[in-house]
C-alpha cells in the first residue's frame, strides 16, 4: 500500500467513527424509510421541502452531518428552518451504528 493511501486512510479515520467502515447498508436501507419522506426513495431530494439530494454522498460526510444535527451543531439556530426540521429526524437514529448504517446505504444510492 502506498504511503499516500495509508496517510489518506489515517486522516479519514481521524474524522470518522470506525463503525462507518463496518456499517450494514441493508439495515440502513430499512432505517432510510424515514429519510425518504423528504429526500425521496432514491435520495434525489425535494426542493419544495428544502431537502437536498443526498444520493451517493460519502458515508463519512453523512455521518458527520447527522451527528451535527443530533448534537445541535446544526439546526439550533431559529433562522435555520430546514435544519430545525432535520435535527429531530437525525435524533431518531438512536445509535452510532444506526447513523453509520444509514450513511452506508445513502452512499449506495445513485
Amino acid at each position: 500500500m502506498s504511503k499516500h493511501l495509508i496517510l489518506a486512510a489515517a486522516v479519514v479515520a481521524a474524522f470518522v467513527a470506525p463503525d462507518v467502515f463496518a456499517a450494514d447498508a441493508e439495515n440502513g436501507k430499512q432505517l432510510y424509510a424515514t429519510c425518504a419522506a423528504c429526500h425521496g426513495p432514491a435520495g434525489a431530494g425535494n426542493e419544495a421541502l428544502g431537502a437536498p439530494p443526498i444520493a451517493g454522498m460519502p458515508a463519512w460526510y453523512t455521518v458527520r452531518q447527522l451527528n451535527n444535527f443530533k448534537t445541535g451543531i446544526r439546526g439550533a439556530d431559529p433562522k435555520d428552518t430546514h435544519g430545525q426540521q432535520m435535527a429531530p429526524m437525525a435524533k431518531m437514529l438512536g445509535t452510532d451504528e444506526d447513523v453509520a448504517d444509514v450513511a452506508a446505504y445513502i452512499e449506495t444510492l445513485q
